[in-house]
């Protein structure tokens, strides 16, 4: 770790800080993980110190870049169009965990690409998913789509609610998103 470098112990403040230095356009420094669901992704620990010896392990990860309505957002780990609950549901991943979740198995923060699911379950469908998505589980089902992504363009004639990294953002019909590859560096 970096004597410039950032700690950060959740997905809200790592998305703060990436905020405040893109839309100042500073460059990004480096950022030792000591929680959220990036973290969780790349197995780190609660181990301050160890950010600091020779066991630390820095890796370049990938950023999400979504324009809702015209303004533009990052994200680290996920971003989720749609209400929790009741109707359809599009999961962008950058990270295997959301929480003690882990909808997205199969993702990886440095490869690139975005993990998607695309739900459409009854409310029922959707509580049985729920009992599985802990152990990754949930997928394959007919009523998950699930695609690996770059970019992508979403238009809805209603607004909808969306979520990044876990933080309620406000309902938009006009959403692209697109992938800024490894353009973060942590340690963990």
């Amino acid at each position: 770790m970096p004597s410039d470098g950032l700690i950060v112990r959740n997905n809200k403040q790592l998305l703060e800080e990436i905020t405040i230095h893109k839309r100042n356009g500073k460059r990004l420094p480096v950022f030792g993980l000591l929680g959220g669901d990036l973290w969780r992704t790349l197995g780190g620990r609660l181990e301050e110190n160890r950010l600091y010896g020779e066991n630390a392990i820095t890796v370049d990860v990938d950023l999400g870049c979504v324009l809702l309505d015209g303004k533009i957002h990052w994200f680290c780990a996920h971003m989720l169009i749609g209400g929790k609950c009741i109707g359809e549901q599009i999961f962008i991943s950058n990270g295997a965990h959301y929480g003690k979740m882990n909808p997205t198995p199969k993702a990886h923060p440095g490869d690139g690409k975005f993990d998607v699911l695309k739900v459409d379950l009854s409310v029922i469908q959707k509580i049985k998913a729920l009992k599985r998505i802990t152990s990754g589980t949930h997928i394959p089902h007919p009523g998950i789509q699930y695609e690996r992504i770059k970019a992508e363009q979403f238009s809805f004639s209603k607004k909808i609610k969306v979520e990044i990294d876990g933080q309620k953002i406000g309902k938009f019909s006009n959403i692209s998103v697109r992938i800024e590859n490894e353009a973060i560096r942590v340690v963990i």
